[in-house]
């Protein structure tokens, strides 16, 4: 059955998460990583129920931290940093079982948490973090993840956000069981993402495009120098009024595109009864500046003061050209 959004839903798709040799191996010691710790360390009978691992950019994964938890900054090798949070549920189960031996079945009281959460919770991510040791050691392909420590907890967002500042982070999500009907938990484990060098990306070139891009025509013009003159001098202008252009300004002209971006300079002239142009060197990777140049006024001119023929380009004779040229 279609709808008149389906054609749009089916356009604006949402992308599927990427996925590598890292996450596999985080799903992978998941388990190892909190049972130990919460049964030898808190007497914790936990149980994972799910771990699922993905990269996300920055902002996405730090959103996926649960309002209410206790985020704990894990220093790592040449000032990398990681993360590891437990969501309210948990840290409520941690403070009972240290304080009254076991957990209780009750729901949890929404608020905030505090610096005693904070502070009680910080044990048990020491356990992880020190299980997250031991395995980088016994398994080569855990390697990457050696030498986190664990750090002070940070529940200041913003302050989290600038200690976070990866462009990507492979996230590992647990939903942790943490007795028979009593409390189930969340914890978020991020490091940054693991860059794989063997994969480059390759950009795709279209020949087609290209050859209609080399075939497209292209409107240039070429540019002589701006004089200057005196406004009076221009307003005297009439029919057959003669501007004397300095010496050697034909050898300064400008080729340049529509935007005025200059893509070359030459000399203007005429080659073969056609105008010409005729570039002197490799374009400028930038723009040049045009050169005004101080001119006398016209009034009166003799016709001595005339600009004399300028000298041969090569085979052919160069006339004059101070107007603009469009090829």
């Amino acid at each position: 059955m279609t709808g008149p959004n389906t054609a749009l839903a089916l356009m604006v798709r949402p992308c599927k998460p990427t996925r590598g040799a890292r996450h596999i191996l985080l799903e992978d010691i998941a388990d190892g990583l909190f049972r130990g710790p919460a049964k030898l360390g808190h007497g914790i009978d936990l149980l994972v129920r799910d771990a699922q691992a993905q990269s996300f950019p920055q902002a996405k994964a730090l959103s996926l931290i649960p309002d209410i938890a206790v985020p704990h900054v894990l220093d790592g090798p040449n000032g990398t940093r990681g993360l590891l949070v437990f969501d309210g549920t948990l840290i409520d189960a941690l403070i009972e079982q240290q304080t009254l031996g076991r957990i209780s079945a009750a729901p949890r009281v929404e608020r905030p948490v505090t610096a005693i959460d904070a502070a009680l919770s910080t044990g048990f991510a020491q356990a992880v973090v020190g299980k997250l040791a031991e395995v980088s050691v016994d398994r080569r392909d855990a390697s990457a993840l050696a030498g986190y420590n664990c750090g002070a907890p940070q529940t200041d967002r913003a302050a989290l956000s600038l200690a976070m500042s990866e462009r990507s982070y492979d996230v590992l999500t647990l939903t942790l069981d943490l007795g028979p009907g009593l409390k189930t938990g969340t914890a978020v484990l991020m490091f940054p993402a693991a860059i794989d060098p063997a994969k480059p990306v390759r950009q795709q070139v279209n020949p087609d495009m290209v050859a209609a891009l080399q075939d497209s025509e292209l409107h240039l013009r070429a540019y002589l120098p701006s004089v200057r003159l005196p406004v009076k001098t221009l307003l005297g202008f009439d029919d057959g009024t003669i501007i004397p252009l300095p010496d050697g300004i034909l050898g300064r002209a400008q080729l340049c595109d529509r935007r005025g971006v200059t893509l070359g300079k030459g000399r203007l002239g005429q080659l073969g009864g056609h105008r010409a142009f005729r570039l002197n060197g490799a374009p400028p990777p930038a723009q040049t500046p045009t050169v005004e140049m101080d001119v006398p006024p016209p009034a009166g001119l003799p016709k001595e003061a005339l600009p004399e023929p300028l000298p041969d380009m090569g085979e052919d004779r160069v006339s004059p050209e101070p107007a603009a040229l469009e090829t």
